[in-house]
């Protein structure tokens, strides 16, 4: 299962877009679900997802720390940064240092027009 982190400021317009993402790659026949990323840490819920290709995830910016990563249950594939939050990707990738996991600042116009295809693609490359 990839785990798929969506950081962002307040979560309105960035719950839309996951849900967008998540939507277009069940469209695809991949097995999803969405959920907040605070299940990173409650190892019952994360169970019932075992089974899942992908695990989209939100939660607001000012959870990355490094504790949040260290004792996440789940290993995080990717974490998608909103416009709203991408002036943090340097200190998200300095974060994620000596893990495999992948940073991607999502640009505004992919974000505004609702361009899941593509961003769906990028994650798929990963």
């Amino acid at each position: 299962m990839k785990v798929i982190l969506m950081i962002c400021n307040s979560g309105h317009s960035e719950r839309h877009f996951l849900k967008s993402l998540a939507s277009t790659a069940e469209l695809e026949g991949y097995k999803v679900a969405l959920d907040f990323g605070g299940i990173l840490y409650d190892k019952k819920i994360i169970e019932k997802y075992e089974n899942m290709d992908y695990l989209f995830l939100f939660a607001p910016a000012t959870e990355m720390t490094n504790e949040a990563m260290d004792s996440s249950y789940l290993k995080i594939d990717i974490i998608l940064l909103t416009p709203q939050v991408r002036y943090m990707l340097p200190a998200i990738r300095e974060l994620s240092l000596g893990t495999e996991v992948k940073c991607i600042a999502i640009e505004p116009v992919t974000f505004a027009e609702l361009a899941v295809k593509e961003c769906f693609n990028l994650i798929k490359s990963f």
